[in-house]
């Protein structure tokens, strides 16, 4: 892959420390603006749903969204901070104070928002990369929360596996995603097993296995694989009896 042809991993959400603020500050949104519980969780759900996509960012592939009492409200530009070629910034305009007295629902939506915007000020020039975009803003409406990112598949001519995962649905843990698809007799089952962090299924799944009526995830037999997955017991079997009926799918 040319350094030019990155693909999307994250969108992150920070804040630029106001002038008369004191005592400790890391630059993580939350110091000053008092974000939902959802905050964090909308910028990775549109990143991954954009890396499902293999939408090709260029250089950079994390997208850093400021927000800031230092530009007018409303306003949008790409930021002049550089510090690492593989991150892009961009500063948001909103006093603290406004952004502070909305609701927990207009939050959600005025980040939701901000970030969709970004990523059109970013990529308005690609109308391709805009399709793009504007697909999984309608995807995440429709869906909210509970949107599923397709992590990995395994078909067969009996049967089809598709594995997802859904980021924080609902304000509880993040869900691998399982779907079975039994070719012979055209039933479709669904089952979830919760993670700590999303980030932890692409170590938790590896390789997939069936048998004796068993789905078997084996994980990742790395040094890191090790590490993240040492809190889960391992291997994950689902026994395909015990899955629900899925009668929707998208």
């Amino acid at each position: 892959m040319r350094l030019t042809d990155r693909i999307l991993k994250d969108i992150r959400y920070y804040e630029i420390k106001p002038k008369d603020f004191t005592g400790d500050f890391n630059g993580l949104i939350g110091n000053v603006y008092q974000i939902t519980d959802d905050t964090n969780s909308i910028g990775q759900r549109i990143a991954r749903k954009l890396n499902e996509c293999e939408f090709i960012s260029g250089e950079f592939d994390h997208i850093y969204i400021n927000f800031t009492e230092n530009l007018k409200s409303g306003n949008l530009v790409e930021s002049e901070k550089f510090l690492d070629k593989r991150i892009k910034y961009v500063d948001y305009g909103i006093e603290p104070k406004t952004f502070n007295s909305l609701t927990e629902f207009e939050k959600n939506q005025l980040v939701k928002d901000v970030t969709f915007k970004s990523l059109t000020l970013l990529f308005e020039k690609d109308n391709k990369k805009i399709e793009k975009i504007i697909e999984v803003q309608n995807l995440l409406n429709k869906f909210e929360t509970e949107i599923e990112i397709a992590y990995k598949t395994k078909e067969t001519h009996s049967y089809k596996i598709e594995i997802g995962y859904m980021i924080n649905p609902k304000k509880t843990l993040s869900k691998i995603v399982v779907k079975y698809f039994d070719k012979k007799n055209d039933i479709q089952n669904i089952t979830t097993r919760n993670l700590y962090f999303y980030e932890d299924i692409f170590y938790l799944v590896d390789k997939i296995e069936v048998k004796n009526g068993k789905i078997i995830f084996t994980h990742k037999k790395t040094s890191l694989g090790e590490i993240t997955t040492a809190k889960y017991e391992k291997p994950i079997e689902i026994e395909i009896t015990e899955m629900e009926r899925n009668n929707t799918h998208y």
